[in-house]
């Protein structure tokens, strides 16, 4: 389990030895007088404020903001000024980095009206963030960020139509959750499926906030099914306090009589529109193919009545008009059989053609995505990939792909479609590199084709030079242009000196996405991307008439370049716009349109070489929904972000010393002490980052500095029967106390003893629920039937199960037995320990002393392999199986060996409902399948916990209990009061903790629903 060391951590060891432990006695700067390391030129009196990017200096305004805020009800909880905090929060997927001064949790529509009353009196511009994957830096500021993301279950209601056919959702749910609630109730109600229109590559990261916001589109909607088309209702704030629901005719009424001059003044614009057939018809042209460029002044002429183009004026305004309370969709069909065909040609031209082929024949394709060279290197990396698109390995220097999908209602419909579609392509003279095309109908082929593309964008990215940014144009033109205009983007960026550009995108709407990487450290890097952006404008927006943003929003990205795409009479009506609903400008000001014509290069962000284990993270988002401590202090992408600084802060030398000792004083207890280290960013993660081995690195600095610590760690994994005779004395001894005087005054006591000896994550927290000291296990002898081969197993009691007091280990031996095994327990099984204990706390040498002497003893007792070993606790037997030092040798965890042996077993179903919660370890060995169809077996229903990771890792969560408490919150409701089933000791403990619910192992349930096979079914 050794981890790489890398140049950050021995920054962090001096930087904790030096700056940290004796602060200067200069006085530190704050957040507000040293933005991004950078020392001001002129003492702060000089300094003038202007509401311009870099100029939103705190000239009192934003202390007098903090001040009301607090004084109207907005804890000080919920509000940040900390360096750590603002740095990570101001942190989006885009190529842009302001930090703000002040960041706002929201958590209610009341905290949003005091913020915005108060932002109006002390003139401090906000912005609203969601989840933060927006390209195009419209989720940045330098002013005030008013994030209603991992606010716990705030702005995630929801409410669904009896019939499907609408979903009214807040802006903190993700895209990917709402088609699952969508899921769930059309399968209880024997209904056809249904799912949001908007299906962006984001969609189980993004969330609806930023969704509406930018008009998200997608891969298969079109611009027919994006949140613009699809849109029911909104629940809006404006700028004033002031809330609209169009849903509700009071409201509406309401508005009506308040907002005579607002709705006046779009009365006014839409007949300008209308008296202009010229703009009109430019309008029209527009909006045929996707266009996010802007404002969606379409709303003119789709609408006459000005509360529903306010209404759709909304949508993709990127909080410019107004903060989106709640939105209601109508949904669209999910049509059940589907198919994907992958397929190659020998040049972008020709791909780019085919699509145009399938658009102008109206074919019954739902989706063509267009694959470059670049990205069909990143296809040649994946052996799923390879197998179902063989010529793919070793293609051409110009080669492309073209990957399509087919959904209809039926099977058969589903033939006859892919018959015309062949028929067609064949037709028309489509050469493809092997002549063939063939269309993949099962699941696990069509989704292995498109996970490659929904992870394109961070995958290409991962893969750029070092210490670069990644950037991403999003463009659009009429189908007929797009072969054209893709050979000559691909012309520019060889002209321009961008050799790693990657195009791809959505070729069914002549979109196409961008990729490339870029430096910001020189001026002859600005001037290459000030010169590319140039070009990029005069190519799409001029020649092609196209659009400069088809999905991600106008963001800065091209807010210079507005007027250049639409002209000087719809420029100047989007501004009229802006002024109506901010004529203070106080809602996200510089995004969407901004009179700064270089604002697009400016506050670019740097992206220093900081580890190994995190160089290749583009910073996406994609981590975020996995990570136990989203709600309570950082994701993953937020510690990769803050780690990039401190690098950041240690190359610039002495000019940021002051700066980096502050920083690092908080980052420690921000970043680190409640990272679980679980690895579930991980799973999300397209390129398999796991942010855990970066935090265990940092513990591992700490720990070099207090040698005494690593001593007395490895000194107890030497004599660990020692150890846990120890821990099984505490917990029998907690038992007497909570016997006693009661578990609850216990608890009490605890936490009042941590609080007073400011022992806060050092010492554990007593729970109710902690299991007891552990007893003897006693082994079953295996009932092997006459004349049948024996089947032998190694048993592994892990140090949880022999310190803690649970009933899986005897469960567990006894299903072996009904299996027919012979078990066989480790001998000295008693000192051994995984050393998963230490390892996750940065104890690295206690950890691979147990490793090696744990592995040495498995190795000889299993005849190297012959003899199938068994842990019982899921965690340990991941933890051994990433070893890589039993490579041929089988561990299975409790789950896995269950399912490997479920045919000789006699089932039966012993309980109505049931809920289940698949441990971190079992979701990354891939068994969260075969644990739910285990778990089918024994009852009628199942329902998943729906928690990526319960957040107790191991102890971690005794010593931080508001880590586990804060990710158990999202405990899927259907699952509360059920039978509870998990299979890992301390996972079933924190769960009954948080829950007040007792979670047993699932070893347990199978016990009880198992016999052995009869002779007859055998």
């Amino acid at each position: 389990m050794k981890v790489g060391r890398n140049r950050v951590s021995g920054i962090l060891k001096r930087w904790i030895s030096t700056q940290a432990a004796s602060p200067s006695s200069k006085p530190l700067l704050t957040i507000e007088q040293c933005v991004y390391g950078n020392e001001p030129s002129q003492p702060p009196g000089k300094l003038i404020y202007e509401n311009v990017d870099g100029k939103r200096i705190e000239d009192g305004r934003y202390q007098q903001f903090q001040h009301l805020l607090k004084r109207d009800g907005i804890r000080p909880s919920q509000i940040f000024t900390d360096p750590v905090r603002t740095f990570a929060y101001g942190t989006d997927a885009s190529f842009y980095r302001m930090i703000p001064k002040i960041v706002v949790k929201a958590e209610t529509e009341n905290d949003i009206k005091i913020i915005l009353r108060h932002a109006q009196k002390c003139e401090t511009p906000v912005t609203f963030r969601a989840a933060g994957t927006s390209l195009s830096g419209q989720a940045v500021t330098d002013s005030v960020l008013v994030k209603i993301s991992h606010t716990g279950k705030n702005w995630r209601q929801y409410e669904i139509s009896e019939d499907a056919t609408t979903v009214k959702v807040g802006p903190g749910l993700i895209g990917g959750e709402v088609n699952r609630l969508l899921q769930r109730h059309c399968k209880e109600r024997n209904l056809m499926q249904m799912k949001l229109g908007p299906d962006p590559a984001s969609i189980d990261s993004c969330m609806i906030g930023g969704i509406v916001n930018n008009n998200s589109s997608g891969m298969c909607c079109g611009v027919d099914r994006n949140t613009y088309n699809t849109i029911k209702d909104l629940r809006v704030i404006l700028a004033d306090g002031t809330t609209l629901d169009t849903s509700c005719e009071d409201s509406v009424m309401s508005f009506r009589a308040t907002h005579r001059q607002l709705l006046s003044g779009i009365a006014a614009i839409r007949d300008t529109v209308d008296d202009n057939p010229s703009l009109k018809q430019t309008i029209e042209r527009k909006f045929k193919i996707k266009c996010t460029t802007g404002y969606a002044i379409n709303s003119f002429i789709d609408h006459t009545d000005p509360i529903e183009i306010l209404k759709h004026l909304i949508v993709g305004s990127e909080g410019t008009l107004a903060f989106v309370s709640s939105a209601t969709y109508f949904t669209v069909p999910e049509y059940p059989q589907k198919a994907s065909a992958f397929l190659m040609f020998d040049s972008q031209y020709a791909a780019c053609k085919i699509a145009t082929i399938l658009k102008v024949n109206k074919s019954a394709v739902s989706a063509a995505e267009l694959f470059d060279r670049a990205s069909l290197r990143e296809g040649e990396k994946s052996d799923k990939f390879k197998k179902l698109v063989p010529t793919v390995v070793g293609c051409g220097p110009k080669c492309a792909g073209i990957l399509l999908e087919v959904r209809s209602k039926t099977s058969d419909e589903l033939q006859q479609d892919i018959a015309h579609i062949t028929d067609m392509l064949l037709r028309e003279g489509a050469e493809t590199l092997d002549g063939k095309i063939v269309f993949h109908a099962e699941k696990e082929d069509y989704e292995a084709l498109w996970d490659m593309r929904r992870g394109l964008i961070p995958k290409v990215g991962g893969s750029r030079r070092v210490g670069t940014s990644v950037l991403i144009e999003d463009v659009a033109c009429p189908i007929e242009n797009l072969a054209d205009m893709t050979i000559d983007l691909l012309d520019m960026f060889e002209t321009q000196g961008y050799h790693d550009a990657c195009i791809f995108g959505h070729a069914l709407d002549g979109n196409l996405h961008l990729l490339f990487s870029q430096g910001f450290s020189t001026q002859s890097e600005l001037d290459q991307y000030n010169n590319m952006m140039d070009s990029l404008a005069d190519i799409v927006a001029v020649r092609y008439k196209g659009s400069l943003k088809a999905e991600h929003g106008t963001g800065r990205n091209v807010a210079s370049f507005v007027e250049l795409e639409w002209g000087s009479a719809a420029y100047s009506i989007m501004w009229g716009l802006k002024d109506l609903f901010d004529p203070k400008m106080l809602l996200n000001p510089g995004v969407l349109l901004c009179e700064d014509k270089t604002v697009h290069s400016k506050n670019l962000k740097v992206m220093p070489i900081a580890s190994s284990l995190i160089d290749s993270c583009i910073e996406c988002g994609f981590c975020e929904s996995n990570c136990p401590s989203k709600d309570i202090t950082l994701t993953p992408r937020q510690r990769i972000a803050t780690y990039r600084e401190l690098a950041r802060l240690y190359a610039s030398g002495s000019k940021n010393k002051i700066r980096a000792a502050e920083f690092f004083r908080s980052y420690a207890d921000i970043a680190e002490r409640t990272c679980a280290a679980d690895g579930m960013c991980e799973e999300k993660c397209p390129v398999s980052i796991n942010t855990g081995k970066l935090m265990k690195e940092v513990r591992m600095s700490e720990i070099e500095i207090n040698g005494n610590a690593e001593k007395i760690t490895l000194f107890m994994a030497k004599n660990f029967t020692l150890t846990s005779a120890s821990m099984r004395a505490m917990l029998a001894t907690a038992k007497v106390a909570g016997s006693v005087i009661g578990k609850k005054n216990v608890s009490r006591l605890s936490k009042f003893a941590v609080k007073i000896t400011g022992l806060t994550g050092t010492v554990p927290q007593y729970s109710p629920y902690l299991p007891g000291a552990a007893k003897n296990i006693r082994i079953p002898e295996a009932s092997t039937e006459s004349g049948s081969e024996p089947r032998e197993v190694i048993f592994i009691p892990s140090c949880v199960c022999r310190i803690m007091n649970t009933d899986a280990p005897r469960a567990l031996t006894e299903i072996m037995k009904r299996a027919g095994y012979t078990i066989k327990v480790l001998p000295n099984s008693s000192s051994m320990c995984c050393g998963m204990m230490f390892g996750s706390k940065g104890f690295v040498k206690a950890a691979d002393f147990c490793e090696e002497k744990l592995i040495m003893s498995l190795k000889s007792f299993s005849q190297d392999g012959k003899i199938p070993i068994v842990c019982e606790n899921s965690p340990c037997a991941k933890q051994l199986g990433d070893s890589g030092r039993l490579v041929g040798i089988e561990v299975y965890d409790p789950v896995s060996f269950i399912y490997h042996n479920r045919r000789r077993l006699q089932w039966n179903v012993t309980k109505d409902a049931i809920a289940i919660h698949v441990p971190c370890s079992s979701k990354k060995s891939k068994n969260s399948a075969s644990f739910e169809h285990l778990a089918s077996l024994c009852a009628t229903t199942v329902v998943d916990s729906q928690i990526p990771c319960c957040g107790t890792a191991g102890d971690r969560g005794l010593r931080y209990p508001e880590l586990p408490s804060s990710a158990i919150s999202h405990l899927n409701e259907a699952a509360v009061g059920l039978p509870s089933y998990s299979t890992s000791t301390t996972c079933e403990m924190g769960l009954s903790t948080h829950t007040s619910t007792q979670w047993a192992s699932f070893i347990t349930l199978v016990e009880e629903s198992t016999r052995p096979l009869s002779a007859s079914s055998a």
